[in-house]
């Protein structure tokens, strides 16, 4: 072997453990990189979790009434009763606003609580809707008893809502606990009650 062929030989041999030492750091870097995407990912998650857990939980504590709904519906259905011509208030509720900064980025909802999720803020959607009917002129002239017809529909939706809330809640929680396998338990158990 010459010189030359020594040369040749050694420079290919630095090449190859170049080329093995890059493509290894390709290989790790990925690696990394994945894991970094994968952690930022479900950090994303917990914090949407936590904050359409806040907001779902303060909205179904005002649809709740602190356990007093019922009777304040009652109350409100006697005194259409007693008076006819009563025209009950019914104040603009906002209660989607983290769920409308989040549908941008929806995607990061896992499949075992977006379901409930947006079946949550779709029924707060059609309440705050029928509250914006019921605070027109036109349902001040509807007769007394087509507005408790109305308001009885209102005081169901808010029912509704709070079943459907408490269900996406128990799910987020869930998630938290024990991860995707945990709610999807979870969402079984519920699907056959």
């Amino acid at each position: 072997m010459s010189t030359m062929d020594g040369l040749l030989d050694a420079r290919v041999l630095q090449a190859l453990i170049a080329g093995t030492v890059v493509a290894l750091g390709w290989v790790f870097n990925g690696r990394q990189n994945r894991r970094q995407a994968e952690n930022l990912r479900a950090e994303r998650l917990r914090d949407a979790h936590r904050a359409l857990f806040a907001e779902i939980r303060n909205a179904c504590s005002d649809f709740w009434a602190n356990g007093e709904a019922d009777q304040l519906d009652e109350q409100l259905l006697a005194k259409l009763d007693a008076d006819p011509d009563f025209t009950p208030f019914f104040p603009r509720e906002v209660h989607d606003r983290v769920f409308q900064a989040l549908l941008p980025q929806i995607d990061i909802l896992p499949r075992q609580t977006i379901d409930a999720i947006v079946a949550f803020y779709a029924t707060v959607g059609s309440i705050a809707a029928l509250v914006e009917d019921m605070r027109g002129e036109q349902f001040a002239t509807l007769d007394v008893e087509r507005r408790k017809a109305v308001y009885r529909s209102y005081h169901e939706m808010r029912r509704r809502a709070f079943a459907i809330g408490q269900r996406a809640m128990k799910l987020i929680d869930a998630y938290a606990d024990g991860g995707p396998d945990a709610a999807r338990r979870l969402l079984q158990r519920m699907k056959q009650r």
